[in-house]
């Protein structure tokens, strides 16, 4: 298995269908898009073309909840709380250097980038499903 994971590439198993959201979207609406679609993260595009993308994730969400009231997620908006920017890895990257990278940054997501355009998602889960034959 160890040398599947050294073939395989990011771009092999990552997430093609990427979902977007802006910086001054408020965060019920941005939590809601991510339950509505089954997804735990929405990506947030740069200032300019060539900056990397930043990240929410529902963790953020979350962890939010647990020191405000639920009313703070009309008031704040995806910049207060997403990490920008995301750790990215590019799409020929081996997926042992992935979970690598994953692991030492505390991160389950990292967008997938050929050279600085995001082509997909890549999570801990899909490297899971991967490796147990069922993705």
């Amino acid at each position: 298995m160890t040398s599947e994971l050294h073939r395989l590439r990011a771009k092999d198993v990552m997430n093609k269908n990427v979902q977007w959201a802006t910086a001054t979207e408020n965060l019920r609406a941005a939590g809601r898009r991510m339950a509505q679609h089954g997804i735990r993260a929405l990506l947030v595009p740069g200032a300019e073309p060539d900056d990397l993308p930043g990240i929410l994730t529902s963790k953020d969400i979350v962890n939010l909840l647990g020191t405000q009231d639920p009313a703070v997620l009309d008031e704040l908006h995806v910049a207060d709380v997403m990490t920008r920017p995301a750790i990215c890895v590019p799409a020929q990257t081996n997926l042992v250097d992935c979970i690598n990278l994953m692991r030492m940054s505390g991160v389950r997501r990292m967008p997938v980038l050929d050279g600085t355009t995001v082509i997909g998602l890549l999570s801990t889960s899909d490297v899971f499903q991967r490796t147990l034959g069922t993705g």
